[in-house]
Parts: structure tokens; sequence; C-alpha cells
């Protein structure tokens, strides 16, 4: 492990010093600013030659209004900056007259020529809900009237192509093995953990969803299905401003949320909070029924579940921006949250040769009093060295996770008669979870050739994850509580894995091309103490990643990708520890599993720069899949997973915005895709697959120019996954947007899944297993959500240069 870190950082500093020790090139710098000596960072910054006024090179300006032309030739030149609402600014003749000047002069400023916007917000034309970017697809949530007062759950389970199953496992594209991400961070939580994270993050605070099936050597190579990146909003106008949030909904409880977002940004400083609190009460209901042959005599099990909850959560964000100097910005950022849950669940099993006449029913209820607790902080530094694009980037994260659910549990079996049978079962649980996460990342991107059509990123990364999970289960006996050995439990866990990536872009013609290598070496360490059962591992993969664009026309562009990606198993899934949920179910941990690999193809194409379409397969070997085993005699039945021999996965995807009048947008995502599974599990070989395709078509009019109204059509087919089959579903959203004050105010409706026809219908008859689960979850839910925004609003429209996009994923300005 040593060596191979010691690999890395002569790897990352070896390119990093070759590609920087460059000789100094003659340079140009200036600030862009406005009468009021306000930095002007949307102003466009032309190097023009003296003798014809011709352009020579483009630069933008920072936040903090500088800006810097390098690699300038010897001659005599101008410099002339340009802003909408502005005068042009025109510079003196400039000389440089050797390789190695550096000339700076005095601020360029631009004169408003438009007094009247200094009281009205200028704010960018409003982007669709659904965009097709090249390397992924974005949902622009931020002003939907459909995910006002959602939480981030809701948001994602209402996006193309993205599904949730009844255990809140995420798909994309009909695949499971998606890593979700915060602000391009990965959440490294478990299923369970992110799930819970999600269902406590308000949709408000949401700017977009990124949805990148096929990402390049530069992301981690984890997600066998892909990435989905959740951006939270940031706001980095001049001034303070802010926005406030206030909302109510009923589903099958009451629900309030409320957050406000401030920002302050002088000079080069820019101080940043968000704030919010969200009070959810809800639940859902669940059915099982399960069939169990043991010689020729039937025994049916009928179990009705119902799940009542109430989570409150207070989450926060704060960080601070400092520009050092022109080109370089230190950053941290604080965020974290404290969440309680309280559920009371109660459950009815009817067990017999016929639920008709049952022989006795067992009733349970579960009262559960959980909490959760996040705290994280970040460092960061981006220094841009030139104009040109060359720029080197830190991160440093390190947060802490910890949980605790305690349960106390009534088990009691009744006979027909309603007299109870024997004893009632009194138990209780403890269950304490803490996971500390250490990451710590540096990237390099440099640019070079002529118009900067070459560029090499390389970067380094490493991260450390532990998780200590200690349940421990008490039965009363007499009166009296003792410890459940067969309950009890005690599993650590650590994985460490070091990467080191190199990326080469550059353009022949019409073809773009992008090819890249990624190297990560994983070592983990699960140790069940109670079970003494410890499991070590280490292996080095590598991960290469080729892109091809070919553009035919302006109207006519292809692309073609390849890259392999590995899926972890879920440290959860690899405590050996069983888990009894009654005397009848059980779910247990499989410390064998093995990693899945996924080698992903896709072509796309997209027509006059709206409409796309994109085709692909997917092999996935040793798959992560879930089964169920059944005991025919003791009538047991638990879950586990195990790594089956591959999954194949054939897809098409077609996405097709529409202006069908002026008042009238449409955005339609179509999704069909094969699924095929095969191999032995659970004892017996699987071998089924089945065609599936999944409809999201999103409407908004625009009624009045202060009134806006959205609809969505959502409609997934029957599939199949694993031994399940998961049976159809559809569902109706719609919603109602009224601004106020200059579109300050925003005051908006929602009801989603208007008829409340989602229901989750899974059924397996598999080996000796016949079962069938129903469950309801809370979907239909009514919002009002009220939404102002104060402070100051100049320049409200921000440009999106060429590392926009990075610049969201790192949290840097």
């Amino acid at each position: 492990m040593k060596h191979f870190k010691h690999t890395l950082i002569a790897f990352l500093l070896t390119t990093i010093l070759a590609t920087a020790a460059y000789t100094q090139q003659a340079s140009i710098a200036g600030r862009v600013l406005d009468e009021k000596n306000a930095p002007l960072d949307l102003a466009t910054v032309n190097l023009l030659a003296a003798r014809d006024s011709s352009v020579v090179k483009t630069a933008f300006p920072d936040e903090t209004g500088n800006f810097m032309f390098t690699g300038v030739q010897q001659g005599t030149y101008l410099v002339r900056a340009v802003l909408v609402g502005y005068e042009d600014a025109l510079s003196e003749v400039v000389e440089i007259a050797s390789a190695t000047a550096a000339k700076n002069f005095a601020p360029l400023v631009l004169k408003n020529t438009n007094t009247v916007l200094d009281e009205v917000a200028v704010t960018a034309p409003q982007r669709p809900l659904v965009e097709r970017k090249p390397d992924m697809m974005v949902v622009n949530v931020e002003n939907s009237t459909l995910a006002a007062g959602n939480t981030a759950m809701d948001i994602l389970e209402r996006s193309p192509g993205v599904t949730v199953d009844k255990d809140d496992n995420i798909s994309l594209m009909g695949k499971q093995g998606v890593i979700v991400m915060i602000d391009g961070k990965q959440t490294y939580l478990s299923a369970e953990q992110l799930a819970n994270f999600l269902r406590n993050t308000d949709g408000n605070t949401i700017k977009s969803i990124e949805l990148i099936t096929n990402p390049s050597s530069k992301y981690d190579a984890s997600g066998t299905a892909g990435m989905i990146n959740i951006v939270l909003k940031k706001n980095r106008m001049a001034g303070t401003n802010g926005t406030f949030t206030a909302g109510t909904g009923y589903g099958f409880g009451h629900k309030a949320n409320t957050s406000l977002n401030l920002n302050h940004k002088v000079d080069r400083l820019n101080v940043f909070g968000t704030y919010s609190y969200m009070d959810n009460e809800g639940g859902n209901e669940i059915g099982i029924f399960r069939s169990i042959v043991q010689q020729d005599v039937n025994t049916d099990f009928q179990q009705y579940t119902e799940f009542n909850r109430r989570n409150r959560n207070h989450s926060y964000r704060a960080g601070v921006d400092y520009n050092t100097s022109d080109r370089n910005v230190v950053g941290v950022l604080l965020s974290g949250y404290a969440s309680g849950n309280d559920n009371n669940n109660s459950s009815n099993t009817l067990i017999g040769r016929t639920i008709l006449s049952p022989d006795s029913t067992l009733f349970t209820s579960s009262l559960f009093d959980g909490s959760y607790r996040s705290f994280a902080i970040n460092a960061n530094n981006q220094f841009t060295i030139d104009s040109n694009g060359r720029k080197l980037v830190a991160d440093v994260d390190v947060s802490r996770f910890s949980n605790r659910n305690d349960a106390d549990y009534n088990n009691t079996f009744y006979l027909p008669s309603g007299d109870i049978k024997g004893q009632p079962l009194l138990s209780r649980s403890n269950m304490p979870t803490i996971i500390n996460i250490r990451v710590a990342k540096v990237d390099y991107t440099h640019p070079f050739g002529k118009g900067n059509k070459n560029k090499i990123e390389t970067g380094m990364k490493y991260s450390n994850v532990s998780s200590d999970n200690d349940m421990r289960f008490e039965n009363q006996v007499g009166g009296v509580w003792q410890n459940d050995v067969g309950r009890t439990n005690h599993f650590l866990y650590e994985e460490q894995v070091a990467a080191a990536y190199l990326n080469y872009s550059t353009t022949l013609g019409k073809l773009g091309i992008q090819a890249g290598l990624r190297s990560e070496y994983t070592v983990s360490d699960g140790n069940s103490i109670t079970m003494a059962n410890r499991i070590k591992r280490d292996y080095l993969d590598f991960f290469p990643s080729v892109f091809l664009n070919y553009n035919i026309s302006d109207n006519h562009q292809t692309g073609l990708s390849y890259s392999k990606r590995i899926n972890r198993p879920n440290y959860g899934n690899l405590n050996p520890f069983e888990y009894f949920l009654d005397q009848y179910t059980s779910e247990q941990g499989n410390p064998y599993l093995r990693p899945e690999y996924t080698h992903a193809f896709d072509f796309s194409y997209t027509l006059m720069q709206k409409y796309h379409l994109s085709a692909g397969y997917n092999r996935t070997n040793d798959v992560i899949a879930e089964s169920m085993g059944q005991d025919d005699v003791t009538k047991r039945t638990w879950v586990t997973r195990d790594n089956l021999a591959k999954q194949e996965i054939w897809y098409g995807n077609l996405n097709v915005p529409v202006k069908v009048t002026k008042f009238w947008n449409t955005n339609t995502n179509l999704n069909a895709f094969y699924m095929g599974f095969d191999g032995p599990l659970g004892g017996e070989y699987l071998s089924q697959g089945q065609f599936a395709w999944q409809l999201r078509s999103n409407h908004t009019f625009t009624i009045l120019p202060t009134l806006t109204a959205e609809t969505s059509v959502n409609y997934q087919s029957s599939l199949v996954y694993s031994i399940y089959r998961i049976g159809s579903q559809w569902s109706i959203d719609a919603g109602l947007n009224k601004s106020f004050y200059n579109k300050k105010a925003n005051l908006k409706f929602s009801v989603s899944d208007i008829f409340d026809t989602r229901v989750q219908d899974v059924r397996t008859q598999y080996a000796n297993l016949n079962t069938v689960i129903n469950q309801k979850n809370e979907t239909r839910v009514a919002r009002l959500t009220f939404t102002y925004s104060f402070g100051n609003m100049k320049n409200g429209a921000r440009r999106n240069d060429g590392q926009s996009e990075e610049k969201s994923r790192i949290n840097m300005p």
C-alpha cells in the first residue's frame, strides 16, 4: 500500500512539474469595473491587434473583475471590454517588446447605459426542466413547480430514467449500482443511510440534478450504472442577497418546511450559508403473501404492515470563498444535519393452510426512536495558472455520520378464538452506527496547442471510510431484560482507495477525442467481532475510457463511448450477522461478496442541437444480486445477496423537447431496455430477462407572464430484476406557479400522483419460493410553497463559461 501511494505521488508530481515547467510567457493583465468601482465579472475582454483591431485573444474576468492574457507575442495591442447595458471601454496602446514582458494597466471602467436596471431584477432566461448535454442529462429543478416543497428523494423519483424500488435502491436507465454525489462529492453512505439523507434534504435547496450514465476517467470508477450529482443552489451576486422559502403540505400526514439562503459578496470575499428545517409526517403500507409447501402440506402467510413515521430535520451549509490573488481562490465549507425520527409500526400475519381459515395470527408492534447526525468540513483551493485554462484544484474533506435507532418490539400470537397463544415476546434493540470519511484529492488541467484544442487532465485521490456498527438486542424474560446473543452483533469495516488518472482530449477537424485511464487500489477490512469473522482484501484495478464525438454539421452530432466501472459491496451487506425482523423473517449479510465490474458502451446522436437519441450495451460480471432463501420445515424466510455470473442490458433513450405553441412547451423522455440475468444463485440456476420501458412527459404552460402551470405524466412498464418480477405503475403530477413583485416572490401549489396510482407489485417464483409483495408508499401529496428573493439583484444573469460544469462539481466559484 505504501509503495503504491509513493508511486501515485511520484506520478502526479512528475506530471505537474513537467507540464508546468514552461518558461515565462509575455502577459497583459487588467481589471474591469463599473462606475462605482464594482467588479464586472460578466464582461467579455478582447485583446486586439493595434494595426487593424482584429481579435487576437479573448478572456473573461474572474469574480474580482481581474483578467489576464498569457502567451502574448511581441507587438502592439489594445484591450477592449464589452458588456450588454454598458458602453465599451478601450485601453491605451500596450507594447510587448520581449517574450517575458508583463504589462498591467489602469482598470477599464464601463459606464452604465441603462440606469433603470439598478431597480430591476435581471434574470437569465429560464432553462428547460430537462436539458441534454453531450455527457449528461440535467434536470433543472430550481424553478420547477413540481419540485417545490419536495425532498431530494421525491425529486429523484421523478427524474428521467431514475427509479427507486421498495427498498430505496436507486436505478438509472434500469441499472442499479448508482453513485449519488452532492456537489460532486460522493456520500459514501449505505443504501439505507443514503435514503434517509435524501428524504431529509429539502428540495428547495437543490439547483439541478445531473444524470451521468458514462463518466470519464476523471471521476471515481465506482458505480456500474453511472452517477447522479445533486447540485445545490449557490448565489454569487455582488452585495447581500438571499432567498426565503416556507411551505406546507399533506399526504398521509402533515408536512412543513422552511429554508433561508444568504449570500454576501464584496470585493474578494464571498460568504454564503443555508439553513433548512423539515417536519414530515408520513407512512406506507406493505402486504406480503408467502406460500410454503412441505410434504404436500401447504402453509400460507399473509402479512399486512402499516408504517407511521414523523421525521424532523435541521440542515445547514456555510462557507467562505476568498480570492487571495487575482488567480487564486481558497474556500472552506461546513455542512451537516440533525434529524429525529419517530416510527410507530404495526403488523398482522395470518398463518394457516388457508388464509380464509388461519390457525393463528402473529401481531407485531414496534416503536422506533432514531436520531441521525452528520458534520462535514471541506477545504479547497483553486489556482488559475493562466488565462488559457491551466489550473490546479485541491480538496480535503473530513466528515462524520452517526445514527442511533432505539426500538421496542411486542410479538404476540393469537388463536382463531382471539385468545393469546403462549406469552407475548417483548424485546428491544439499540443500533448505534458511526461512519468516518476522509478524502483528499488534487486535479490539474492543462490546455495547450493552437486554440487550446488539446487538453491534459490528471489527478490523484485518496479516501478512507470506516464504519462501526454495534447492534445490541435484548429480550424480556420473567420481567428481566437479558441479552440475546443470537441477535447482538458488533461489526467494524474499513475501506481505503488510492486512485490516479490521466485524461487526454483533442480535436481533429470535426472529430473530438478523449481517452483516459484510471487506476484504483483498494484495501478493505471487515471484522465481525461477535462472530469472530474477519476478512481482509486488497486489489488493484485499471479503468480505461474512450469518448469520440463527431460534428457532422451544426444540426447533426454523434458520439461513441466506452468505459469500465466497478461497484464495491456495501459494507452493510458484508456484515455476516443475521437480522431477525420476526421469528419467520430475517436478513443476512455475505462477507464473501466480490466487487462487480461493468463494461459500458454508448452511442449518441443529437439532431438540431435539441433532439437526443442514445443507445448502448452494458455487461456486468459478478453482479451483486439480492436473493431469498426459505426453510420449508421451520417456515423461515431470509434475504441475502450473492454474486451472480452476469447481467446484460441493452438500452435506448430518446429525449424530445417540443415547443407546441407560444405558451406550451413539452419535454418527453422515453427509456427502453432489455435486462437479463444469468448464473447460479441461491443453490439454483437463474436465467431470466424482459424488455421494459419508462416514459416521462413534462408539460409547461405559460398562462400569463406571471402564471405558469406544469404537468408530468410518468409510466413504468413491468420488468425483472434478479429473482423478482416488478409490476407496472403510472402517475400524473401537476402544479401552478404565480409570481409577484417583479418575480421576486413566488407562490407554488402542486399535487403529486393525483390519482394515487403508484403501487409497487413485486413477485417471485424461484426454487421453493412463492412470494407476492404489494407496497403503497406515500406518493399523493399536496404542497403549497412560498419563495421570496431579496437584496441586491443586479447582474442576476451569470455567464456560464467553459469551466462552469467543473466548478459546480468542486464547489468553487
